[in-house]
This record gives C-alpha cells, structure tokens and sequence, in this order.
C-alpha cells in the first residue's frame, strides 16, 4: 500500500491521525474481590496507624510565633474591611446609577 503524499502544512495532523488509528482502547484492570473478613480485621490497625502518622506530621509542623500569628491575623482583618468598603462604594454607585437610568 503507497503512502499518501501529504502537505508539508498539513503533516502533523495527518501523523496525530494515523497515531489514532493505530491506537488500541485501554484495558480496564481485572478487578480484585476483597476479603470482607480480613478488611474488617485489620481496620482498627490502619486507624490506628493513620493517627500515628497524623501525630507524627503535626510534630513536624512549624507553628508560627505569637507575634507572627498576631500580624497575620491584623493583616486579614484589614484586607476584610478595605475590600468590604471598596464593595459597599461600588455597590452604592451602582445603585445610583440604576435609579438614575430608572428615572430616563
């Protein structure tokens, strides 16, 4: 069978095409049965693990210091009240401005 002469412009796309055809659909892994009476058995061991790791990473946290804690804390409120009166001005001119358009 001859290849069909493509267009330099037109190349890549036929490439992609060819690669689609070519392509086999996946094949779904065959799924497992699980054991009920072992899955049951072993669950308070993995919840007790997962609380173990928990620990273990809340150890390795950095808490931030108070002083840290209390500038994070000032920043967030003054952000909350410089966008709250930015919204309440523009809600205000927005307002005005559909009563002014209601009153035309």
């Amino acid at each position: 069978m001859a290849k069909k002469k493509v267009p330099v412009k037109y190349r890549q796309k036929a490439i992609m095409e060819r690669a689609l055809k070519e392509r086999k659909a996946p094949v779904a892994p065959p799924k497992r049965k699980i054991d009920w009476k072992q899955w049951f058995k072993a669950l308070p061991k993995r919840i007790v693990k997962f609380f173990r790791e928990v620990s273990h990473e809340l150890k390795r946290v950095t808490w931030p210091t108070k002083k840290a804690l209390l500038t994070y804390t000032i920043v967030v409120i003054v952000t909350l009240i410089f966008f709250a009166i930015i919204l309440g001005v523009f809600d205000f001119l927005f307002i005005q401005l559909v009563e002014l358009l209601g009153k035309i």
